[in-house]
């Protein structure tokens, strides 16, 4: 038989020898298909992109579209020309000319081969694609201008008299857009608006609340949203435009659905994602088996890992609403971060867990409170698989292992407390009402002392608060596996959560390492794996410890 017999779990559980020899078989496994992978690892990736491959790719993507969409070819030059000619720019501030002469500025015009420097593919681009010659050239023309902030006087009759019979209305918005490029912001107003007045002019509809927005004009903008072609032209794309819009008119329906959108993009990983659910798994699996909570009501927990992921979108559109209304931003001072980070992010996330916990409640009127504890703690781990797949774009290796070991604990943590004390209170109204109203505090207090401390302040307030890393986990770990001994149910184990915790912990890193070797060979694997791994040795022996005591 492939699966362990019941003797064989219960060896694994009581005999520290056996656990051992388990472990050690299994990361020897992930090891050696590491080295395997290390040899046939795919190169095809090993070079990084260029920013110009980047923008080409960008660029690609619209002209191999069948029918060819111009306005979409028309928005991608004119972002591309906006972020390059902001590289440019401070690409220029940092040369030093050896005169000690002042540096160009932001609004200063840029050199005359600033678009061959930013976009030296672009003709070739164009001329692959179905576009006409006077097209291209038209395009050319456009990007360059508004790339260097130099409009030749031609260039914007020209475009007004361009005949185009697939987007009649696309040169006219060019032409505008020109106008806004020259400051000429009330000309470009009324230039968009001439042509919205057509009916298939979405794009002029929506550079005319962009500019609006842009200037500061809010009666300008309210007027034009309050016509339904604009308002449905800037929600046709789902962009920065449309996401502002939105907040500005607390429309929940419109935030809602974007954030959903951009949410279950960041699932496009598959690698990601995997490492993320390993993460949950081991998490979920290792608790309820501390909690000793009967198989039959896990599913208890299973419905609360996709409340918990919902709740990171509740967390989004809160921060969209009190940003937009409230003005309450991170900030470069100690306090404001500190401020931020407690009455901000602290408590709009405890908040959005708690309130994605609440209809669990239904099913735990005659649950025990081991189970109530497991159902909430669920919630906020549900909450970091999904929090957890965002930041390994940014460092999976170190990513992964840091996590697990801390965030991934401290919002299951948090949330089962939370949701803990708020199942007591119910239950017993006139004893754990204080109860409650404390630990929810409590939590929303550590939530934004953990999060400043990781904030990187050079203050000597700051430094030493860092050190609190270490005793906020270690404390919340003590607290949370109190409350385990004492709700725990009696439902037997036949593999100890000790022992799920290191396979578990195990087959994770495993993964993780095999991973990063086929993506980027030995050297960047270990680079990345061993300092987050050495680092996280005393949180793996302390939660081992608890779990072994549970």
């Amino acid at each position: 038989m492939l699966l362990p017999s019941r003797r064989q779990l219960h060896a694994l559980s009581r005999d520290p020898r056996t656990l051992r020899q388990a472990v050690l078989m299994i990361a020897g496994t992930f090891f050696l298909t590491a080295l395997w992978l290390g040899v046939n690892r795919r190169t095809s990736e090993d070079t990084p992109k260029s920013v110009i491959d980047q923008r080409g790719e960008a660029l690609q993507e619209v002209l191999k579209a069948t029918p060819l969409d111009r306005v979409a070819v028309v928005r991608v030059l004119r972002n591309d020309a906006r972020r390059a000619a902001q590289w440019l720019d401070i690409a220029s501030e940092a040369m030093e000319d050896g005169n000690g002469e002042e540096q160009p500025g932001p609004d200063d015009p840029l050199p005359d081969d600033a678009a061959s420097i930013a976009f030296s593919e672009l003709p070739a681009l164009l001329a692959g694609s179905d576009l006409t010659a006077t097209e291209q050239q038209s395009f050319r023309a456009y990007h360059e201008a508004l790339l260097t902030k130099k409009i030749p006087p031609d260039l914007i009759s020209g475009l007004e008299g361009l005949a185009m019979p697939e987007a009649p209305e696309l040169p006219l918005t060019m032409a505008a857009d020109l106008l806004r490029a020259k400051r000429d912001y009330q000309g470009a107003l009324a230039a968009y608006e001439a042509v919205g007045v057509r009916p298939g002019a979405l794009e002029a509809r929506r550079r005319a609340v962009d500019l609006a927005f842009n200037q500061g004009w809010d009666e300008v903008a309210a007027r034009l949203l309050a016509q339904p072609a604009y308002y449905e032209a800037v929600h046709a794309v789902p962009d920065g435009l449309s996401d502002r819009v939105a907040e500005e008119q607390l429309d929940i329906k419109m935030l809602f659905r974007r954030t959903f959108a951009h949410t279950a993009s960041s699932w496009k990983e598959p690698a990601y994602l995997l490492l993320s659910l390993l993460s949950a798994s081991v998490w979920f699996f290792s608790l309820h088996k501390a909690c000793r909570v009967p198989r039959r009501q896990w599913w208890l927990g299973l419905v609360g890992i996709p409340l918990g992921i919902f709740s990171t979108v509740i967390t989004l559109v809160l921060l969209s609403l009190q940003e937009a209304r409230q003005g309450l931003t991170d900030s470069n001072v100690a306090g404001g971060a500190l401020l931020f980070q407690i009455a901000s992010v602290g408590l709009r996330e405890e908040f959005s867990k708690l309130l994605c916990f609440l209809p669990l409640l239904f099913f735990l009127r005659k649950a025990t409170p081991a189970q109530a504890l497991m159902a909430a703690s669920s919630v906020g781990l549900g909450f970091a698989l999904e929090e957890n797949v965002a930041y390994y774009y940014g460092d999976v290796g170190g990513g992964v292992v840091g996590r697990f070991i801390t965030a991934n604990f401290l919002h299951l943590a948090m949330t089962g407390l939370t949701g803990h004390a708020l199942f007591r209170f119910l239950r017993y109204p006139k004893n754990y009402g204080p109860a409650f109203i404390a630990t929810f505090v409590c939590m929303v207090l550590v939530h934004g002392f953990y999060n400043y401390s990781l904030g990187g302040f050079n203050d000597a307030f700051s430094r030493e608060l860092r050190y609190l890393v270490s005793f906020i986990v270690a404390g919340l770990a003590w607290f949370y596996f109190q409350t385990v001994r004492q709700e725990q149910d009696d439902a037997p184990q036949n593999l100890s959560a000790e022992a799920v915790f290191l396979l578990g912990t195990t087959v994770l890193v495993g993964t993780l390492l095999n991973y990063l070797v086929w993506e980027g060979g030995w050297t960047n694997a270990l680079h990345s794996i061993i300092p987050a791994a050495l680092s996280s040795v005393i949180f793996c022996w302390m939660f081992h410890y608890h779990l072994r005591n549970a």
